[in-house]
């Protein structure tokens, strides 16, 4: 039986400079091996490509991208300025559902400041990679998990300003196993109460209210089913004040008590 790998590995991590619109690349006719590819902008610009429609990547950026996949990416036509970046190629393994994710909720391009964490995570990457430093294949995997989560932890933050309301819901994603209560989201993301509501319920089709319960309910249902904690505990784990109130809501919810959902 073959063993599946699970732990990916850096396959080309490397620093280019390119001047001429001759430098452009077609990803569905590349024939490397499959690969996870983030490509961050030192310099200049790039073109990139996708369904969407083509956008420039601008210093401070990073374009996101698989070979095999409808995308391209290249030197603009007319740039007088030479394009500087940094880049890594990766095996998939068990990484490519984060990489998606990221790309799912904010796309292709995205920001990738100097001094961020991800930018450090990043360099550290290709430096190892140039100088053989990883000390094993676990902390090659390790390092490229911690640079997908901080490039996504910091494209949230980034919605803090630009949409409140997209920050709002990946906050309540990312914290109701907490007891946050709705007053203290909107505060977070600077908008009133009922704004945030209202147009939250208008995006998303369901109420800010209504994901925090069923995302705590779904939760609790997981841990019913899968832990021997109490019913109290339960209901502390997954964001719930009392085991009262879980209890009601569990109910309403699985027409089932909590302790009788248990095999």
């Amino acid at each position: 039986m073959a063993v599946i790998d699970v732990f990916p590995y850096v396959r080309v991590g490397a620093e280019e400079v390119q001047t001429s619109p001759t430098y452009c690349f077609e990803n569905i006719r590349r024939e490397a091996p499959a690969s996870l590819v983030i490509q961050r902008t030192l310099a200049g610009a790039a073109w990139f490509r996708n369904a969407q429609g083509e956008r420039l990547v601008t210093a401070g950026q990073a374009m996101l991208f698989t070979h095999a996949e409808p995308t391209a990416y290249g030197y603009p036509v007319g740039a007088t300025e030479a394009y500087r970046l940094r880049f890594i190629s990766f095996s998939v393994a068990d990484i490519q559902p984060l990489f998606d994710r990221l790309r799912h909720d904010f796309g292709p391009v995205v920001r990738m400041p100097d001094n961020s964490e991800a930018t450090a995570l990043f360099d550290e990457i290709i430096q190892s990679y140039r100088q053989r430093q990883f000390r094993d294949r676990l902390h090659e995997a390790e390092l490229l998990h911690r640079l997908l989560i901080a490039l996504y932890r910091e494209q949230v933050q980034d919605t803090r300003t630009t949409d409140p309301i997209e920050f709002g819901h990946h906050y309540l994603r990312n914290h109701f196993r907490s007891p946050v209560n709705l007053k203290h989201v909107a505060q977070v993301c600077a908008v009133s109460r009922e704004h945030f509501i209202r147009q939250f319920t208008r995006r998303y089709a369901e109420s800010p209210g209504m994901l925090l319960r069923r995302l705590r309910l779904e939760h609790a249902r997981a841990l019913l089913l899968s832990t021997q904690l109490s019913v109290q505990e339960v209901a502390l784990a997954s964001g719930f004040t009392s085991s009262n109130t879980f209890c009601r809501a569990y109910r309403g919810k699985f027409a089932q008590t909590p302790g009788s959902a248990r095999p």
